[in-house]
């Protein structure tokens, strides 16, 4: 079999996803062979196929999906849905499959998100690996019967589950401005604001990979500029932002500040412990101490996981935790399959902030008491060798004389008045740092000075 991958490929696998810049690093010869590989490699019959707007994911999907009928599998074809659909079709059809998106990452990227049956996704330890070496070696099945492609619309029965007993007469009244970002919000939010009686505001709504109006990270301060603008215009009780999957959301209050992710998610934690006393709930060492605290408080049992959404999924199912959070904006539930939901987290945050104002509060008094640390916005270091130049940070860090150093995914430093964490990133050849203390300015000197050195080493380590 002929096979013309490019030399770049290899850079497109990563420890919890496929992802790169198209077409160097990705491109329909490798879609077409990443198909192939994942049916041969586990022998399977029937998967379901489902992609985001992007304008590199046309030409991927048709290749993917000949790929899997060249390899003899049939294809269930989705559409054009967001991520958390893909899991809810891979989980309720009990079905391998993929989602060609390449998540919060610029427009010139793409990729492949894999799951086994049941929405476990495949990391480098669960088949992303032997997925690449049998690619590498290029043998594939010659003779066999080619499957065929059928498509289905899972959105209503999506919508059905997400929102089965969801009490929502208790939304009349409130008015949100929600920025899709022109992802798959774009899908999704219709299916919402056909049941939810709150007043909903969409904007960038139309799918365009071209990302037209903002990045797709809605986390980064640059990227939330729209919404903030509309929320300072006044009469809105809080704002959401997406991503390009929609397996991220950002919360903004009526003022337009950002709320720290793992505040949202303190929140979360704190009414499901009300009816699941003692759960295990699980946070990272990127979210901020507040949220650790606030599970203990609440009851429950914290749980430290490795930063990464396939990751924090293995884990969850592992140890039989019930929700996790990221500082990211990724929010996993057990009741959606161990798996992000975007969906249930704005849910949550609706009654909890629904109750708050029928107190006379306002979205950024019902979050103050979470509000106990100040995080710097983390900070991304391309290097071309992560496990050379973490080792000469922790040296560095040594040096500083911190009261201690820990080693999890990463590397975990306390100075006593400020922490944080250095971490190789899951889906770029960089470092990723973010400090925390009491007052931003601290936080922020320290990770600045952080920042300057691992740049000023960034060509030794490549």
């Amino acid at each position: 079999m002929t096979m013309n991958l490019k030399a770049d490929y290899k850079r497109a696998f990563k420890d919890a996803d496929i992802r790169g810049i198209y077409p160097t690093e990705i491109d329909e010869e490798l879609a077409y062979f990443v198909a192939r590989a994942f049916v041969e490699e586990f022998s399977y019959s029937k998967i379901v196929v489902a992609r985001d707007m992007r304008l590199s994911t046309p030409a991927l999907h048709e290749a993917f999906v000949k790929g899997a009928n060249d390899s003899g599998a049939s294809v269930v074809d989705i559409g054009m849905v967001h991520s958390p659909a893909l899991y809810f079709a891979s989980a309720t059809l009990n079905l391998p499959g993929v989602m060609i998106t390449a998540s919060h990452s610029p427009k010139e990227y793409n990729g492949m998100k894999l799951v086994h049956a049941g929405a476990i996704p495949l990391t480098e330890k669960s088949g992303l690996k032997a997925v690449r070496k049998r690619i590498e070696k290029g043998v594939f099945a010659s003779e066999v019967k080619r499957g065929k492609t059928t498509t289905k619309d899972v959105l209503k029965a999506y919508q059905k589950f997400v929102l089965k007993g969801y009490q929502a007469k208790k939304l009349a009244g409130l008015k949100i401005v929600a920025d899709a970002g022109n992802g798959m919000a774009g899908v999704l939010m219709p299916l919402l604001v056909e049941k939810l009686p709150a007043k909903f505001e969409v904007i960038f709504g139309d799918l365009d990979g071209r990302f037209p109006n903002r990045g797709s990270d809605p986390t980064l301060s640059k990227h939330q500029k729209p919404l903030r603008t509309q929320l300072k215009k006044g009469g809105y009780d809080f704002g959401i932002a997406f991503d390009g999957d929609s397996d991220r959301v950002a919360f903004l209050d009526e003022k337009g500040n950002y709320i720290n992710s793992a505040v949202i998610g303190a929140m979360v934690a704190e009414r499901l412990l009300v009816k699941n006393p003692a759960a295990r709930i699980g946070y990272t060492g990127l979210t901020t101490r507040s949220y650790e605290e606030s599970i203990l408080a609440s009851g429950g049992k914290p749980v430290l996981m490795k930063v990464g959404h396939a990751f924090i999924k293995e884990a969850m199912r592992q140890k039989d935790v019930l929700f996790a959070c990221e500082h990211s904006g990724h929010f996993y539930f057990k009741d959606f399959f161990f798996t992000d939901s975007v969906t249930l987290t704005f849910l949550y945050v609706l009654d909890a902030y629904a109750e708050a104002k029928d107190k006379n509060m306002t979205f950024s008094e019902m979050i103050k008491p979470h509000l106990k640390y100040q995080q710097t916005e983390d900070v991304v270091v391309m290097v071309k060798d992560k496990k050379l130049a973490l080792e000469k940070v922790e040296a560095y860090l040594n040096s500083l004389e911190p009261k201690s150093i820990k080693h999890f995914d990463g590397l975990v430093v306390d100075f006593g008045e400020t922490w944080g964490m250095v971490k190789p990133s899951v889906t770029e050849y960089a470092l990723k740092i973010m400090f925390e203390s009491k007052a931003k300015k601290t936080a922020q000197a320290m990770q600045d000075m952080l920042v300057a050195y691992i740049r000023s080493i960034a060509d030794d380590s490549r």
